[in-house]
């Protein structure tokens, strides 16, 4: 299994290559709850996350809702 290199926000990280977005997002201890997720600039559905595969470069932003006053 290769490695691949992407950015996750803004950070170089790196992952197995044909990881989807989902399975990134739970290795990397990233809840589901209240997040979004923009790949490659792009705001990606959660119902895509599953079937949406990192590739080498891609670029990942995470932003997860904060509530609070």
């Amino acid at each position: 299994m290769s490695s691949i290199s992407i950015s996750l926000n803004g950070t170089q990280v790196s992952c197995a290559a044909n990881t989807s977005v989902l399975a990134f997002l739970t290795a990397q201890g990233i809840s589901q709850d209240g997040t979004a997720v923009a790949k490659n600039g792009s705001i990606l559905a959660k119902p895509l996350w599953g079937k949406s595969h990192l590739q080498h470069n891609d670029k990942l932003d995470v932003f997860t809702l904060v509530a609070g006053g």
